[in-house]
């Protein structure tokens, strides 16, 4: 009888590292519509995955939309969610880093809070916004010892957003 409370708490810990949005909602074909967060249709766009930046323990929220990144203020407002100085800085590193064309604009969301680190995305949008989803992670870690934030930074013509 004693084995069955660190059985069932060993179920809890893994269970509740599982990622909250690692689905492709647009199943990995460009071509396919879903539904949006805002209950409009979502339609594929052509983007540019700049990077996609992992964690351990730097908390955060996965929300409906990315943010826009296109001034230092945004960069702030959007790192301040983390509570490491480690995803913040390497987030600003990064978005320093990026050449953003012209006709292009910079994104930002964290696009899983769990066991693993998806480094591919799919990009739609609405008039709501941008979605920035992770893809399902092809080998997911088994154990779970304390979750991982992942934040993408995607390039989107300004033309989709407009």
């Amino acid at each position: 009888m004693p084995a069955v409370l660190p059985v069932a708490l060993l179920v809890t810990v893994l269970g509740a590292c599982g990622d909250e949005k690692a689905d492709d909602p647009a199943g990995g074909d460009p071509t396919v519509v879903v539904s949006s967060p805002s209950g409009g249709q979502l339609d594929t766009v052509d983007f540019e995955l700049v990077d996609t930046i992992t964690e351990t323990a730097a908390g955060g929220a996965m929300s409906e939309f990315a943010v826009p990144l296109g001034d230092d203020t945004a960069v702030q407002a959007f790192t301040s969610q983390f509570e490491t100085d480690a995803l913040p800085a390497r987030v600003q590193d990064a978005v320093a880093a990026t050449d953003v064309p012209d006709g292009m604009l910079l994104y930002g969301a964290v696009v899983a809070i769990g066991c693993d680190a998806p480094t591919e995305v799919s990009v739609v949008v609405d008039d709501a916004g941008v979605v920035v989803t992770a893809h399902k992670v092809p080998s997911p870690m088994v154990e779970c010892f304390a979750a991982m934030t992942t934040v993408a930074l995607v390039l989107v013509p300004a033309s989709a957003v407009s």
